[in-house]
């Protein structure tokens, strides 16, 4: 049930008493409910509905930022309070140039919000699990544990200079895993609406993917090969490039790709695209969340890297304008985007398809391995090096998966290996914020432990 504070007028109300000579006020309401599976059973379980607010205070460049959860519109008053005394204490930012000004926001994005989801009888969701279950739980294979996540969302953004953003959404995550001796499987699927999610594909694959690992065996040796990255791992994987071209990054002087804008850091097989305004994009919004107009751009375009990712507070220290990338909400959970201010990170980032299956990049693989799931997909940013533990994988030889293996450590760097892509999936999946397919690098080396 909705908390009756109406979100715009506890915003007017934390402007009009705030003291600072800048002052910005985002505040949410969002309900979140949670189906639970334990050990192969369905749980009825959380229903949560809360408003957050977090207000940023600006003196003299010296900023502060306060949030909290509030039940009551005179509740903002001691936020307001709270973010103006933490702004008189801290230090200048020197850095910092304004909050940003208002600018026309227009135009209509399609499946941010589906009002059947929102509204889902517990009894559909039950059945959605069901079905999910039923299309997992065979010849061995147990879901132990796992949820169906649905949030409906809606928050406003205003700040004293005339900002004044409002957005409505929702989101829904489905998250389980899976065992069979001892093999384990994972799923994770991600829409916009309950009708985006296919839960009898979702169960077979992770059927599928859990007697897989149930055969796999320690891989031994060390060998060069081509490595083909299912889309739940790549994801991980190639969020190092929105990292790379973010504006934080290159104005610390961190990001590898300071300067290397036109220049050649890919494949051209490879196209990236930051697009804010993406139908059903779990991050998609006709303005981020400091109520900047989202953009389509290229992050690269056939291998040229094209455009860096800006929030307002990192293109005000370079002199250039906000690319409409400030965020604040996640994807699998928005329970703290009130919380902490806006970060300069990517919107929705789509990888173009190429025009193969993944049995077509199977059969052009010579010496390779299909992996399915890592430990943990995670790369430096800075110096692009990874050593990942492979957790579910098929060994390629001859064009033919062979063995099932694990135990293995996937080696080699991500700015190298982008320039090495040999093949792209025509299939995209949405796996967060990311909409990526299949993709197969090659002169990887993996490395039995």
């Amino acid at each position: 049930m909705k908390m009756k504070v109406d979100l715009r007028e506890l915003c007017d109300h934390a402007l009009r008493i705030s003291e600072a000579e800048q002052t910005e006020v985002f505040s949410i309401r969002a309900t979140m409910k949670n189906y639970y599976i334990d050990d192969g059973k369905i749980i009825i379980g959380t229903d949560n509905t809360w408003i957050g607010v977090g207000i940023k205070s600006v003196i003299k460049k010296r900023i502060g930022y306060f949030s909290r959860t509030i039940h009551k519109k005179r509740e903002v008053e001691s936020i307001v309070q709270k973010s103006f005394e933490i702004a008189k204490i801290s230090p200048p930012d020197e850095k910092f140039s304004s909050l940003p000004s208002p600018e026309p926001v227009s135009g209509s994005i399609e499946k941010v919000y589906d009002e059947s989801t929102a509204q889902a009888d517990p009894r559909e969701i039950v059945e959605n699990l069901t079905v999910f279950l039923d299309s997992t739980q065979r010849e061995g294979v147990k879901v132990m544990s796992g949820f169906l996540r649905i949030t409906e969302f809606e928050f406003v953004v205003k700040n004293s200079l005339g900002v004044d953003f409002s957005h409505q959404g929702t989101l829904v995550y489905l998250f389980a895993t899976a065992k069979k001796e001892t093999g384990e499987g994972i799923i994770k699927r991600f829409s916009t609406s309950l009708s985006g999610i296919d839960y009898q594909k979702a169960g077979e694959d992770l059927f599928e993917r859990t007697k897989l690992a149930s055969n796999a065996r320690a891989f031994k040796g060390v060998k060069e090969v081509d490595a083909i990255i299912a889309p739940m791992e790549v994801a991980g994987i190639l969020s190092v490039i929105p990292t790379a071209a973010s504006g934080e990054l290159i104005n610390r002087g961190a990001s590898p790709w300071i300067n290397k804008l036109g220049q050649e850091v890919a494949s051209k097989d490879l196209t990236v695209i930051d697009d804010g305004r993406l139908p059903g994009g779990l991050k998609s919004a006709l303005a981020d969340d400091e109520g900047v107009p989202t953009t389509q751009k290229a992050i690269i375009e056939k291998g040229i890297l094209k455009n860096y990712l800006f929030d307002t507070y990192n293109a005000g220290i370079t002199g250039t304008k906000s690319t409409g990338n400030g965020f604040r909400r996640g994807t699998t959970s928005i329970e703290n985007a009130h919380t902490r201010p806006v970060s300069c990170a990517a919107s929705n980032v789509i990888v173009q398809p190429g025009s193969k299956d993944i049995q077509d990049l199977v059969s052009e693989t010579d010496e390779g391995v299909l992996i399915y799931k890592f430990a943990y997909p995670h790369v430096d940013p800075i110096s692009g090096n990874f050593g990942l533990e492979v957790r579910n994988a098929v060994l390629i030889r001859n064009g033919s998966p062979e063995t099932a293996v694990k135990h293995a450590i996937l080696a080699g760097n991500i700015y190298t290996a982008l320039k090495h892509i040999d093949g792209l999936g025509k299939q995209q999946y949405f796996i967060g914020s990311f909409l990526v397919p299949y993709i197969k690098f090659s002169k990887l080396q993996l490395i039995g432990l």
